[in-house]
């Protein structure tokens, strides 16, 4: 079943379940459409201006850290924050799997951490980006599940229409 269908924990909040909900819909989304990638297929660039599978992997990872340094942390410098985002889009050759692993960890921290946060926090003005725009906590941490729901819709429709460089074979569900 999917995770968006799952009963919510009794110990959590109804504010806070649908935010986990959706790191855990984000996670079973790209094994979904993970499994049957061939891993030389996951740099492969079909094109100048469109990433590789591999890329929107790391993208997840550090925007989904970045973001929740605004909303869960005190004291990050945002020009650091910044800085790391390009590095998101270098093609590293890690291993599908040693991606998948990473995304795991990172969405399984950030949901302890959304446990963690007393709900009368939710509601607290958090400063966001450079310009340290104002925001609140549940506003950041729902654009952390949307936009980690985004990337994954990208990668399933590239390995539905067998977009990545290899036999031409139809890849995932």
């Amino acid at each position: 079943m999917e995770p968006w269908l799952t009963p919510d924990e009794p110990t959590v909040s109804p504010r806070k379940a649908d935010l986990l909900k959706g790191l855990d819909q984000v996670g079973y989304i790209l094994e979904t459409y993970l499994r049957d990638l061939p891993d030389e297929a996951l740099w492969w660039t079909p094109d100048v201006h469109v990433p590789s599978i591999g890329a929107r992997l790391q993208h997840i990872i550090g925007a989904s850290l970045r973001l929740a340094t605004y909303a869960l942390e005190d004291g990050y410098d945002p020009d650091v924050l910044a800085a790391q985002a390009p590095q998101d889009w270098v093609a590293t050759g890690r291993s599908k799997a040693d991606l998948l692993s990473e995304i795991h960890r990172t969405l399984t921290d950030i949901r302890a951490r959304i446990v963690a946060l007393p709900d009368e926090a939710l509601d607290e003005a958090r400063p966001v980006g450079r310009r340290r725009i104002p925001g609140r906590r549940a506003a950041i941490r729902h654009q952390l599940v949307q936009h980690a729901a985004h990337h994954p819709r990208q990668v399933a429709h590239q390995t539905r229409l067998g977009k990545h460089g290899t036999s031409g074979k139809r890849c995932g569900a």
